[in-house]
């Protein structure tokens, strides 16, 4: 909701009055919106789409049920660009509206009963701002974007482009009918009931969801798309592409039923739509999980991509479809609940990757999740159930992923399970989390939802070891170091983010003795504490902080290298492998820590720690590094011998250039033949001219090869390369983005070229200028370029963008920039 006044006093969102916690502001719904009806169904009509204009006409019919006596004013959320032609009711009356900003009053023609139904409908012409709510897609020249239409309703875009509630709140059944040339295809949610030709080369399609759903997931896709038909069971599992990949939509979604068939198995609860669609389209951002009717973009991978493990197989498709137990079949309450849609849809791929794959595959996707996790967290300290949280997605998947290593995975999964089924079709909030697993468990995890999902960060533990050889006792001190850093706020209604002094939770202690391991479970209780491991049978091996690496956390532990060698080769976890690596790579004239990484980088079980060995062994001397460097260029593993290829360009010297050289040559992955440019350059930058010519020319998925070689002109500052990249500027951004690059390094043809290119006979390479001006290039060149070049640009999507992006660049620096 956008927060006029109006919109604050028709939504009913009242402000606290007093400072309360964030809990205690989650857990009375404070940002739950209120409404005085129910809106049971939707009958959405569109037709006449216009490119050029991006517009429509629609007519959207309603039934709603009051939810207050003598309900005589409907308010709808609609945006103020949609034109109202007329208003009727069922009996074909005129109503009487009134509009404010993005809101319209309908005025029924006697007020309506408790709990009676009201049926209205809407015809209006809608000019649309593209790119919210809908986004019209033309060519520009490209012949990989056919002409198209996609929506985006999350999170409460929907309205834009037709009139309805637009809060996550309240669900509705609805029908989508899209009257649209004949060669078009359209893609909603549901059930496809008709598909009519019309005259004038026209057909009229519609989609019918009889489960109700939130509307921020109603979905219109048009364009023209081959179906590619698989099921589930009886459910059909369709994936719609353009023509020209249809003959890869398979390799990639074929993967879908079973991910279904695991799904349905953990959460016990069996796939609830009635059908699963996934549509490829152009300038989408990644997915959306419309009900029944995922959006993708359109990068679907060729058969080479897969040696590089896609991210979106590995990631995108099981997000997405995850959504369909979180998010669509239980819905959050509110925004500020988002992370039980967004932190169950992260979570999910590395259970499902788990079932197939096994427990290292399991733990290599949450990794990822906390590395990236640290980086959110590092910007701004946020909770994970709070208004605009930051981190929803890996501290979201991380936190689950601790409940499920608590709980153990029989509790967890009937405590999920109960969530889902006591709240089907219907909306949840964290707390409405938290009494499922009470219900399903008899435990009252009350403390764990305060520090991890209403309060802030993570522990961070500085651990200390001192043996006693008489004894034979090992004390280990543990101190959480971890700061209460919520800024001070003049607002005194705002809620203050805390992290927790303590986070009260057990882990286990493991250490290695020459008699066998000794494992104390341990209870973290308080700021320090101290750990004690008596009639050990020898010196300890090794000592493994938090085994099994069961909480979320940052730790601090300096060992001896023979302890950190030991647990290296020995711990199967791979988030405690990652960081005896690091330990150890800061200890580049240790030939016991260079020998320990040598290994593991050629012979550890998993690629995910040899490539990580391998990255190491950049910081110790060559004399010792290359040979096992040499060895992992060979490994079956495509990450593997990208890293070593990009370590031993950071080693430099020319074995490592001619190894570069072999590499580009005969690798067949397409990310180590792009790590091979760039290391051939930073071995021997007299190459430089060669790799650009070699890498600019050559097709790969997702263009990294070509990335590659822009990379390299970018970071040498190879002006040279000028008249080159002003002839692709049409075939993708980056040109644009190098050429900036150039102009920050202190080109100023490179500067004069992009401001030139700003109101070109291009659309995409005035979009794509724009945003080189706003992403790239540093603020003090960029503003006073474009405010010099605004007045005169005769294009108006031009002037448009070019305003825009001085908005944004003229406003302070955020902590999220």
């Amino acid at each position: 909701m956008r927060p006029s006044l109006v919109c604050t006093i028709l939504c009913g969102l009242a402000a606290p009055a007093l400072a309360q916690s964030n809990a205690e502001l989650i857990t009375n719904d404070a940002y739950t919106r209120s409404h005085d009806y129910h809106l049971v169904h939707q009958r959405i009509e569109v037709r006449n789409f216009d490119w050029d204009s991006t517009s429509f006409d629609g007519r959207v019919t309603t039934t709603l049920v009051a939810l207050r006596p003598g309900l005589d004013s409907v308010i709808l959320d609609a945006s103020s660009r949609l034109v109202v032609a007329r208003i009727a009711d069922g009996r074909g009356a005129t109503l009487r509206s009134d509009r404010h900003g993005d809101t319209l009053v309908v005025y029924p023609a006697r007020p309506v009963a408790f709990h009676d139904t009201l049926r209205f409908s809407i015809d209006y012409h809608a000019p649309v701002e593209n790119g919210r709510g809908l986004t019209f897609i033309q060519p520009e020249g490209q012949s990989h974007r056919p002409q198209q239409i996609w929506s985006q309703g999350e999170d409460h875009n929907n309205h834009l482009w037709f009139p309805t509630y637009d809060f996550p709140n309240d669900k509705m059944t609805w029908e989508l009918v899209a009257t649209v040339p004949q060669q078009y295809t359209v893609v909603s949610n549901g059930t496809l009931v008709a598909d009519r030709k019309l005259p004038g080369a026209t057909h009229s399609v519609t989609w019918r969801q009889d489960l109700p759903s939130s509307t921020y997931l109603v979905s219109l896709i048009v364009a023209p798309l081959v179906k590619v038909a698989d099921h589930w069971h009886a459910i059909p599992v369709d994936y719609y592409v353009y023509h020209a990949d249809s003959n890869r939509a398979r390799r990639l979604f074929a993967v879908t039923p079973d991910m279904i068939d695991v799904y349905s198995r953990l959460t016990g609860l069996s796939y609830p739509w009635a059908k699963y669609a996934q549509t490829t389209v152009a300038d989408f951002f990644g997915g959306m999980e419309n009900v029944s009717a995922t959006t993708l973009v359109d990068w679907l991978p060729d058969e080479r991509a897969y040696l590089d493990r896609p991210w979106y197989q590995w990631i995108l498709i099981p997000h997405e479809l995850a959504h369909q137990w979180f998010g669509d079949y239980v819905t959050t309450e509110n925004w500020a609940n988002m992370w039980l849609n967004e932190g169950f849809a992260e979570f999910m791929p590395g259970q499902y990757w788990s079932a197939k794959l096994g427990r290292h595959a399991e733990e290599d996707y949450y990794l990822d999740e906390y590395r990236q996790y640290l980086q959110i967290d590092a910007r701004r300290r946020m909770p994970l159930a709070a208004p605009g949280s930051n981190n929803i997605y890996p501290k979201g998947a991380l936190v689950l992923r601790m409940l499920r290593e608590y709980l153990g995975p029989e509790r967890f999964w009937v405590s999920l399970h109960l969530y889902l089924t006591r709240h089907a079709l219907g909306n949840a909030t964290s707390d409405d989390l938290r009494q499922a697993v009470l219900d399903a468990t008899g435990e009252n995890l009350d403390a764990f939802w305060s520090e991890w999902i209403y309060g802030a960060g993570h522990p961070a533990f500085t651990v200390t070891a001192a043996y006693d050889t008489a004894a034979r006792t090992l004390a280990l001190s543990v101190k959480q170091t971890q700061r209460d850093s919520a800024p001070p706020t003049a607002d005194s209604t705002a809620p203050r983010y805390r992290t927790a002094a303590v986070f009260h939770m057990p882990l286990s202690i493991r250490v290695g003795t020459p008699g066998g391991d000794v494992v104390h479970r341990v209870q973290l209780a308080s700021r320090e504490q101290t750990v004690s491991f008596s009639a050990l049978a020898g010196p300890p091996t090794m000592v493994v902080f938090d085994d099994g690496n069961t909480v979320l956390k940052e730790l601090t532990f300096d060992q001896p290298t023979s302890w950190l060698a030991t647990q290296l080769e020995r711990d199967a976890d791979l988030w405690n492998r990652e960081w005896v690596i690091a330990e150890l790579a800061k200890r580049p004239a240790d030939a016991t820590a260079l020998a320990a990484l040598a290994r593991a980088a050629t012979v550890a079980d998993y690629f995910l720690t040899r490539a990580q060995a391998v990255e190491a062994l950049a910081r110790f001397p060559a004399a010792g590094a290359a040979a096992p460097l040499a060895a992992a260029l060979r490994d079956t593993a495509a990450q593997v011998r990208r890293m070593a290829i990009t370590t031993l360009g950071r080693l430099g010297g020319a074995r490592a250039a001619e190894l570069a050289r072999t590499t580009w040559r005969t690798d067949p992955s397409y990310e180590v033949r792009a790590a091979a440019l760039t290391a051939l350059v930073a071995a021997d930058s007299s190459a430089r001219d060669s790799v650009v010519a070699w890498g600019l020319p050559v097709a790969s998925y997702q263009n990294v090869i070509q990335e590659a070689a822009y990379r390299v002109i970018a970071q040498t500052g190879d002006t040279g390369a000028i008249p080159q990249l002003e002839t692709l500027l049409g075939s993708d951004r980056f040109p644009a983005h190098v050429l900036a690059a150039l102009a920050a390094r202190g080109s100023a043809h490179a500067l004069d070229l992009l401001a030139a290119h700003l109101d070109d006979e291009r659309p995409q390479v005035r979009r794509w200028t724009v945003e080189a001006f706003q992403f790239t290039l540093p603020r003090q060149l960029a503003i006073p370029r474009l405010k010099a070049a605004l007045a005169a640009l005769l294009h108006r999507d031009a002037k448009q963008r070019v305003q825009e992006a001085l908005q944004r660049l003229e406003k302070p620096a955020s902590d999220e920039e």
